[in-house]
């Protein structure tokens, strides 16, 4: 194993890279050119752009991104995603596939939809091609000042995903190479937890972890209590595995979770009950339902909400979804929610503004608090 510091140094570069990208999602005036080197499509494409097999065959996602190029094949699988639920893991494989093609450019040619996942599979691949490579960067100075609270938890959180990976799975020894980190620690102990998760088991790639079972709580269950939280903010992904969209299941595991991490597991379900229900709030609202009232059921709707509001096509769907709430409580929380994202995502005063304007009265001017 390598050591960590030549480990820190690795994470450096691609971070480096995934920030150029990211800066470029959040610029005014919306899109990028596609650079040199990047396809954008022809007459004589083998695979059409209104393609919607990508989603689920790898090799038609790979001549999709070679024919049309990256941005555009996010912006297929979000389509595709009303239809066939979360794209976070078509875009990890859009995003190892894009590195493959277009290398350093890839960073350059993600974008934000589908949760960031094109930027997470990039970064894998990055780790992967370049392995431990003595780079001299400093992680702290790449992943910070230019990237606004929501972009720079991606960017770590990136990085978990790329350190797992990289570790060939080994859990503890990707946790280990991310206390390594100053700050933000735990939006890359997330990306591990994740990673363990959706890359975990795909043997086609040769990913194996050793770190999943039928215990619907487990690795939560063996890793440090400083841990614990970030897994457990993950963990449901893994239930939907064992129990598939059946939430009843998924909420009656929360339920056996030690009680101070009970309302990180109902927030995951949230997540994962957006992304199965993508765009229909009262699907989403009636699997929250089997969350307990009170903290649990709040959680659940908080992930839900945020799920719904990851890109600025989003915002529709999150005000949709808060005001179908009834319970002042949950109505109350989910408002906060879409008004602290509002301004991490919409490009402009003026667009949150509006945002504003669309929500309940009553929140109006809670909405504009956040509008700086």
């Amino acid at each position: 194993m390598t050591s960590l510091k030549t480990t820190h140094y690795l994470i450096a570069a691609g971070v480096l890279l995934i920030i150029i990208g990211a800066v470029l999602i959040v610029r005014p005036g919306g899109g990028t050119q596609t650079p040199a080197g990047e396809e954008s499509g022809s007459s004589s494409a083998s695979i059409a752009k209104d393609a919607t097999e990508i989603f689920n065959d790898e090799e038609a996602l790979r001549a999709y991104v070679k024919t049309y190029g990256s941005k555009q094949t996010l912006l297929r699988l979000h389509e595709l995603s009303l239809l066939y639920g979360s794209c976070h893991t078509a875009a990890h494989k859009a995003g190892r596939i894009s590195y493959e093609i277009y290398g350093d450019k890839s960073f350059r040619l993600c974008s934000s939809e589908c949760h960031s996942g094109c930027y997470h599979g990039a970064t894998e691949a990055y780790f992967k091609e370049h392995g431990t490579a003595n780079l001299v960067a400093n992680l702290q100075t790449l992943c910070g000042s230019e990237l606004n609270a929501f972009f720079s938890h991606q960017c770590i959180h990136g990085i978990g995903h790329g350190l797992m990976a990289w570790t060939n799975y080994e859990l503890f020894d990707a946790l280990t190479s991310c206390d390594e980190l100053e700050r933000q620690q735990d939006s890359c102990w997330t990306g591990v937890f994740m990673e363990n998760i959706v890359g975990g088991l795909n043997e086609e790639e040769g990913h194996a972890t050793q770190f999943l079972n039928e215990d619907p709580l487990y690795p939560c269950t063996i890793v440090d209590d400083k841990y614990k939280f970030s897994c457990y903010f993950l963990q449901t992904s893994r239930m939907t595995q064992l129990y598939g969209s059946d939430f009843s299941k998924v909420a009656s595991a929360c339920l056996k979770a030690p009680e101070q991490y009970q309302r990180h597991c109902f927030e995951s379900m949230g997540r994962d009950v957006g992304g199965t229900h993508r765009g229909n709030a009262e699907r989403e609202i009636a699997d929250c339902s089997y969350a307990p009232a009170g903290a649990s059921r709040v959680g659940c709707v908080i992930g839900a909400v945020q799920d719904s509001f990851w890109d600025p096509t989003g915002q529709n769907n999150a005000l949709a979804f808060c005001r179908l709430l009834t319970e002042k409580e949950e109505k109350d929380a989910c408002y906060r929610t879409i008004f602290a994202r509002a301004p991490q995502v919409l490009v402009s005063v003026e667009e949150v503004k509006h945002f504003c304007a669309r929500a309940e009265e009553q929140y109006h001017n809670e909405c504009l608090s956040f509008a700086h």
